[in-house]
């Protein structure tokens, strides 16, 4: 056999076992639609502050996961137990992870305007291929959460 001929079966068997791996591509978006700035203070210390002006919005390209599936549930950015939002830098509310009774404002996990309730997002899965989806989670502060923090 003459070693173009098996050259070229070893190519043709070594590409007709691939498979496509399945993935899963995860965005985020946050928006301010609250009518005034915002502070978001995911964790208890500020280097992880974030700022969004009235009407901005920022992204976060979360890269990939291995298979299909319904993506992520909940904002990234937070990774305790409460998360801070300051409104025009004087209203506060608190997103609180847990259920217990908290002074001042806050929200707690069971509101639908929670960090920590997957009823609080917009979520839009979409099969781009038979092998792809993308997943866009958005949280959107809207103007009742400031009038919720100035309460």
């Amino acid at each position: 056999m003459k070693p173009s001929i098996i050259i070229l079966l070893f190519m043709l068997l070594l590409f007709s076992n691939c498979i496509k791996e399945e993935t899963t591509n995860n965005k985020f978006y946050l928006l301010n639609n609250s009518g005034v700035p915002i502070k978001i203070l995911p964790t208890k210390s500020l280097i992880d502050t974030l700022i969004l002006l009235n009407n901005e919005s920022k992204e976060y390209d979360l890269s990939y996961q291995r298979g299909l599936s319904t993506g992520i549930s909940y904002a990234p950015i937070i990774d305790t137990n409460f998360t801070t939002v300051i409104f025009n830098n004087s209203d506060t509310i608190i997103h609180y992870y847990d259920t217990l009774t908290h002074t001042g404002r806050y929200y707690k996990p069971t509101s639908d305007r929670s960090f920590y309730n997957t009823a609080s997002y917009e979520k839009d899965i979409v099969n781009n291929s038979k092998y792809t989806r993308t997943v866009t989670l958005k949280y959107i502060f809207t103007a009742q959460d400031y009038l919720d923090a100035k309460k």
